[in-house]
């Protein structure tokens, strides 16, 4: 049986960030020092206690720290669902190979845990569920490894749900973002052409990902216009949106096969507007206006066989997960305002482990 012997040194408190009322970042989070450590798992428990190492934040984070309530009885709202770090003890019901202390993790979450409940993991140290959990390579940089779960789960779902093959042409808008930078790498080793958009200042990025065309959004602007006259004779076999861009999916058929789909996971132009065109473009039949092409839409919970798939592609070489910037504990509210300004290329990263 594997050890399941904590490591030394656990504090009985740790410091997080907490959310005690609604606004933006830099008006509703508060750095606490005196939360209370949870505890270790001990006997059949399959829960894992991890000392984290990196938080990779997400970008819908500040919007609903704007919007959802403190619900009570609940603790204080802590944000954000993905990390890295290391193992400091489990239960026997955890899984074998994310028992032993010291072991080099990625973990998640659950949504309704961490959204609803608050129960997030920018903290010191989080107690997760096994079946949450999955081992890394010691080698595998931990600030990139954080961000496995969202964007890379992400990103491989969107390509299993289009079934992106050998041989289709895909677009990627939002090439260099967190997923679409994921993204891109997953569709060429599938065997597909890809064309990447974004803003000119990422193209040496983007094409370091792979893309076999590259489409600055600010040179060829209206973007749907340029695509309609580049590709009108070629067209594409899937948009996949990381942006969620509407004109991008009204003027497909103008590029898109007619038994193509736009697949889009963004909500650049506000959740309720995004919430109405879903609507819209999934259910409003052609006759009445509706567009004549398949549009996608769909929630990306994290999934352990997801994240352990990807981490074998990592540690084989195959896909990197960029990483925009890493910033210190204390400066996690200016991590936020990177993600606010859009640019960030890859992901934004919180270091919270001092060692």
């Amino acid at each position: 049986m594997a050890s399941t012997t904590q490591m030394p040194d656990i504090p009985p408190t740790m410091r997080a960030w907490v959310r005690p009322r609604r606004g933006p970042a830099r008006s509703s989070l508060e750095l606490v020092t005196g939360l209370p450590t949870p505890a270790k798992p001990t006997g059949s428990s399959p829960d894992v206690l991890i000392r984290v190492s990196h938080v990779s934040l997400q970008f819908n984070t500040e919007w609903l720290m704007k919007i959802l309530p403190n619900l009570p009885l609940t603790g204080p709202w802590i944000p954000e669902i993905e990390l890295s770090g290391e193992v400091v003890a489990a239960g026997e019901g955890a899984p074998v190979e994310v028992r032993n202390p010291g072991t080099h993790v990625v973990a998640f979450q659950s949504i309704p845990g961490a959204v609803l409940m608050g129960h997030g993991v920018l903290t010191e140290y989080v107690r997760v569920p096994g079946r949450q959990v999955a081992r890394t390579d010691a080698a595998i940089d931990m600030a990139s490894a954080s961000g496995i779960n969202g964007a890379g789960s992400t990103a491989l779902k969107m390509i299993r749900t289009a079934g992106v093959r050998e041989g289709h042409t895909v677009l990627v808008n939002g090439a260099s973002g967190s997923v679409g930078s994921v993204l891109v790498q997953l569709c060429k080793l599938r065997g597909a052409k890809v064309v990447g958009v974004a803003s000119s200042g990422n193209e040496a990025m983007v094409r370091g990902l792979g893309v076999d065309e590259f489409i600055d959004y600010h040179k060829h602007d209206p973007l749907p216009a340029y695509l309609a006259h580049q590709y009108g004779d070629r067209p594409f076999d899937f948009v996949l949106d990381c942006v969620g861009t509407q004109a991008l999916f009204v003027n497909s058929p103008a590029y898109l096969k007619t038994e193509g789909a736009v697949v889009n996971i963004g909500i650049l132009e506000g959740i309720g507007l995004t919430l109405r065109n879903v609507l819209f473009n999934m259910f409003l039949p052609t006759c009445l206006g509706g567009v004549p092409r398949r549009y996608i839409m769909f929630s990306t919970p994290p999934a352990r066989d997801d994240a352990i798939y990807l981490v074998r592609l990592i540690e084989d070489g195959h896909v990197r997960i960029p990483v925009d910037s890493v910033f210190d504990m204390e400066d996690a509210v200016s991590a936020y305002e990177r993600i606010a300004t859009k640019r960030a290329r890859g992901k934004v990263v919180v270091k919270v482990s001092s060692g």
